[in-house]
């Protein structure tokens, strides 16, 4: 399953049949975007063809990978043959993220400002308030059961902060690794490593680890795009701080899981 192919399907007689072939033939990818782009699967009309939306825009698909109805997804254009779209690397957006966008509410300043070397109190403990807090504000049962997520996220020792960035949403989990000793010159130094994970709209998922040694920071990112990575690589170029770090980005091709995922077996019974 190397690739997906968007073209034109003129067979089809659907509700949305005109408006998908029109937009299927005119392109609904930017060509030579520099991230990744998001497609929603409206459904599966055979066992190879679907109808898409991407970007408010329906059109036809045809994927060799099976794809889920009502499900979201990124992927990566390659190249554009005829009228024809080759499309690379899909990889479904998990629900986790559907309901970090519908639920969130940190303010990414928040974060910034709880992590900096003026905060006094640990962003955990703030961070534990707020969600008890939101919580007995909540009138609807899906906040609710995602705040409820949040604090069994915390007692599973990983940190899920759904976060809102000017008009768009993301999610960050981190946990921090057990302390470790190194040997060096006959002297003991102490590691400390933070593993995280992350969910950016535009970017897709990420994975990856600090690790703090000496006063020196070392991180190791995974990423499932390469556009992702080039994206990265130039950002982290114009950060005076990042750029200082050593820093080694790779892609993966399996599909990179949260530190803690939201399922039905770890929900609490809020009907009690």
């Amino acid at each position: 399953m190397k690739f997906d192919t968007l073209f034109p399907m003129n067979n089809l007689k659907r509700i949305n049949q005109s408006e998908a072939e029109q937009n299927s033939k005119a392109g609904l990818i930017k060509y030579g975007s520099n991230i990744p782009f998001t497609m929603e699967i409206l459904e599966r009309l055979d066992p190879l063809n679907y109808l898409l939306q991407m970007d408010g825009k329906k059109a036809f698909a045809e994927s060799e990978k099976l794809l889920e109805p009502g499900m979201k997804y990124w992927g990566e254009a390659l190249h554009k043959r005829g009228e024809k779209y080759v499309i690379n690397n899909l990889i479904k957006q998990p629900q986790i993220f559907q309901q970090v966008q519908d639920h969130a509410f940190v303010d990414a300043r928040k974060v910034l400002e709880a992590f900096s070397n003026n905060s006094r109190t640990p962003f955990e403990s703030q961070f534990k308030q707020e969600i008890i807090s939101q919580m007995a504000n909540s009138n609807d049962r899906n906040e609710f059961i995602f705040l409820n997520q949040l604090l069994l996220s915390m007692e599973n020792n990983v940190i899920t902060i759904p976060i809102n960035y000017q008009d768009r949403s993301m999610l960050f989990q981190y946990k921090y690794g057990d302390k470790e000793k190194h040997e060096k010159n006959l002297e003991t130094d102490e590691i400390k490593t933070l593993d995280f994970y992350a969910i950016f709209e535009l970017l897709g998922p990420m994975k990856g680890k600090v690790i703090y040694l000496n006063g020196n920071i070392s991180l190791s990112l995974d990423v499932n795009f390469e556009k992702s990575k080039k994206f990265l690589q130039r950002n982290i170029m114009n950060n005076e701080t990042i750029s200082s770090m050593n820093i080694v980005i790779k892609v993966v091709k399996e599909e990179i899981q949260p530190l803690y995922s939201f399922t039905q077996n770890n929900l609490l019974d809020v009907r009690t």
